[in-house]
């Protein structure tokens, strides 16, 4: 099932340009993929491959464990995810 997705790129952006920070873009970022998921809809593969990273991001240095992301290496990937934007999904 095929959708708009220019919410994703809207909210992508806004945290690569600083207009919202870490801790906001991951609760949207998987509040927009849950509710998604339970309608049955797909992300374009950049959003999918980003997914990954915003659940290895830990907002609390303290908490982060070895394999933690912080906020300056999720908007790096978050701006990767930009830039391979219009990549498909590999072919099987």
């Amino acid at each position: 099932m095929t959708h708009d997705d220019s919410h994703w790129e809207l909210l992508i952006c806004a945290f690569v340009e600083g207009r919202i920070d870490g801790p906001t873009f991951e609760r949207r970022f998987l509040d927009v993929r849950r509710n998604e998921v339970n309608r049955g809809l797909s992300q374009r593969y950049a959003v999918d491959l980003l997914f990954y990273e915003v659940d290895a991001y830990c907002a609390d240095p303290s908490l982060a464990g070895p394999d933690d992301i912080d906020e300056d290496q999720l908007r790096r990937e978050a701006s990767r995810c930009l830039g391979r934007w219009s990549e498909p999904w590999p072919k099987l």
